[in-house]
């Protein structure tokens, strides 16, 4: 039984590998036991959550869900897996290829909380969400691997070929080079709320101006 379901921490997210050759109700009866018995351990936090071995249908991705959320104080920010009716999900980063540049890059791992902010003199990549009212101000280019709610500066010193990328794009204010948009936020993004469809967007200046796209 402790074989079928194995549930490990991996830096910003919790992997559970399921087994391929046993029934989907075992599964069920397993991963409930397993979560119950790490409760206490797992702690009442905020964490992506990844499912591996073992392909799921929309459907039995929510019970799983259901599952660990009904027996646990996680709260899910984004699922990673292998669908059936989809093939996984990945960020087409070759699309980016042309605008990125060797050199340094800062990594910021965690929430960046509201009236925060960060700073380099190159490229910011941010493994959480970014909080409105945070500030992240780049020489380079800036990513968020998360919910994007704040303001971010990218290409200080009037670099108009440097670009902001987010899982979940909602930013207050973009400014890239000597360009800046405002009035793109309808509302703040939910960011304990478990989104499996979000898509990669990137907003970059093309013919004078910042478009925001999403990454296919």
């Amino acid at each position: 039984m402790s074989n079928h379901v194995i549930i490990k921490g991996k830096n910003d997210r919790l992997v559970i590998a399921l087994d391929p050759d046993i029934s989907f109700l075992d599964i069920c009866d397993i991963l409930k036991t397993k979560i119950l018995e790490a409760r206490n351990f797992i702690g009442n936090s905020r964490m992506a959550i990844e499912f591996s071995g073992r392909t799921l249908t929309n459907e039995e991705e929510n019970i799983l869900i259901g599952i660990i959320t009904d027996n646990s104080n996680i709260v899910i920010s984004y699922i990673f897996s292998k669908r059936e009716d989809s093939d996984e999900e990945n960020i087409d980063l070759e699309h980016l290829n042309p605008l990125i540049e060797e050199g340094k890059t800062h990594f910021y791992r965690g929430t960046l909380r509201s009236g925060s902010k960060i700073e380099s003199d190159g490229n910011i990549v941010v493994l959480g969400d970014v909080n409105p009212s945070s500030i992240i101000k780049a020489r380079g280019n800036v990513i968020v691997l998360g919910h994007l709610n704040g303001t971010v500066y990218a290409g200080l010193g009037g670099d108009d070929r440097a670009f902001i990328g987010a899982v979940h794009f909602n930013p207050i204010q973009l400014t890239i080079g000597m360009k800046t948009i405002t009035d793109i936020q309808n509302e703040i993004l939910d960011s304990t709320r478990v989104n499996k469809k979000g898509k990669f967007k990137v907003a970059r200046i093309r013919n004078q101006e910042i478009v925001v796209e999403e990454l296919i």
